[in-house]
């Protein structure tokens, strides 16, 4: 019998013992709570703990990723923006992530979310479409100030902010569109306008020099007749005189144009 308790007893030692061992990966820390009060932070390895006094949190020290979710913001021309970014932070305090902050992740948006909406606020929407890098450093440099100032540090640094979109209300969208189509449209106009002041120029400037030379507008008729003729077209002059029912005949043998009297 006392052989036999002492076997018993034994053998809750060993599991007491095993039951104790706990592996601390590479890019965790374990949090010790002794009896509910901080004892101290566990690195990576094989570590002893003692059953049913001892408590551990593990925290991941690898750098990690907080979405912001899409939100409302009002700038500061009072345009709804709806923006929506990721915040990466890494932990390097590990006590002070655990001790000091309930909810870390959540904590995190929200505030993010708080100095967001502040940033924009102070921005017009022609700012905010164009300064994403600005914003996001501003943000990065706000959350950090909060985290490392405050009376409870939080234990993270804030790496990077990065802002995905930021869209416009579709009316606003409706509205820029008609007004950029406009604006192409009176720079059409405009450049249509101006090719016609152009070209009347142009058509003064030859009349004035084929009223001066007729040969020259003869000869001008007879390289629009030949232009016509290479396209396969059927072209028809109407011979008023002797001198058209030669051309005629000419255009007729180079061309295969068709010859009609009057």
């Amino acid at each position: 019998m006392a052989i036999g308790i002492v076997l018993v007893l034994l053998l809750l030692v060993v599991v007491f013992i095993i039951s104790g061992f706990r592996i601390i990966n590479a890019y965790e820390r374990a949090v010790r709570l002794r009896l509910g009060k901080y004892h101290d932070t566990l690195s990576e390895g094989l570590k002893w703990i003692i059953p049913l006094v001892d408590q551990i949190k593990r925290i991941d020290m690898r750098q990690t990723t907080l979405g912001l979710p899409a939100q409302k913001v009002l700038s500061k021309d009072n345009v709804n923006l709806a923006i929506d970014g990721v915040v990466f932070y890494v932990v390097n305090n590990a006590r002070d992530s655990f001790l000091n902050v309930e909810n870390l992740r959540l904590q995190l948006e929200n505030k993010a979310s708080s100095e967001l909406k502040e940033i924009i606020g102070g921005l017009d929407m022609n700012a905010s479409l164009t300064g994403r890098e600005k914003i996001a450093g501003e943000l990065r440099d706000k959350l950090n100030r909060t985290v490392q100032e405050d009376d409870k540090p939080w234990g993270i640094t804030v790496k990077a902010v990065q802002i995905n979109d930021i869209s416009l209300p579709e009316e606003l969208i409706r509205a820029m569109a008609a007004i950029a189509e406009a604006q192409r449209e009176r720079e059409a106009r405009v450049l249509k306008a101006t090719g016609e002041q152009e070209a009347a120029t142009k058509f003064a400037e030859a009349s004035k020099i084929y009223g001066e030379n007729p040969l020259a507008i003869r000869l001008r008729e007879l390289q629009t007749y030949t232009e016509i003729g290479r396209e396969n077209n059927s072209l028809v002059i109407v011979a008023g005189n002797k001198e058209d029912e030669l051309l005629a005949g000419s255009l007729s043998h180079r061309l295969g144009v068709i010859k009609r009297r009057n």
